[in-house]
């Protein structure tokens, strides 16, 4: 299995087998003040199962780590198993969307983060991002910054 695409979104959901994506592409929260609670963001993901990997348990790992890989306390085990869709020919491959929303995610300290995606003992990729002041956002991109 691999991760073919992963964003950062404020909101993403898979519904008949897409994925639909909103605000998607970022990598800056501006908080107003740190410690940070952001009201909700989505990771948007896309993987791309082999035909061999299908209609077994695929386990599947989400983690937030800091600058210093250390974990920020946010972590999500889970696992998916897929078919071969009718007319899939033996060793077509299979894509697999998946939206994760995080509600009122909280950044004790400003800096880089990454969220972690691997499956089993894999990593699969990262999605980067920084929490930064607020009084850094440039002109040109003011928006109302998180609370």
């Amino acid at each position: 299995m691999n991760l073919v695409a992963a964003l950062l979104a404020d909101a993403a959901a898979v519904e008949g087998g897409k994925l639909y994506i909103h605000g998607a592409g970022w990598d800056t929260i501006w908080a107003a003040s740190i410690p940070s609670t952001h009201p909700s963001l989505a990771l948007a993901l896309l993987f791309r199962v082999e035909y061999n990997e299908a209609l077994r348990d695929i386990p599947i790992s989400i983690e937030l780590v800091d600058e210093d890989g250390q974990s920020v306390g946010v972590r999500i085990d889970g696992k998916f198993n897929v078919g071969h869709a009718a007319g899939t020919k033996p060793g077509d491959p299979i894509f697999v969307p998946q939206a994760i929303t995080l509600p009122m995610l909280q950044f004790p300290k400003q800096g880089d983060f990454s969220f972690r995606i691997g499956s089993g003992p894999n990593e699969l990729g990262s999605v980067f991002f920084r929490v930064a002041p607020a009084s850094g956002m440039p002109n040109a991109r003011r928006t109302r910054p998180n609370q």
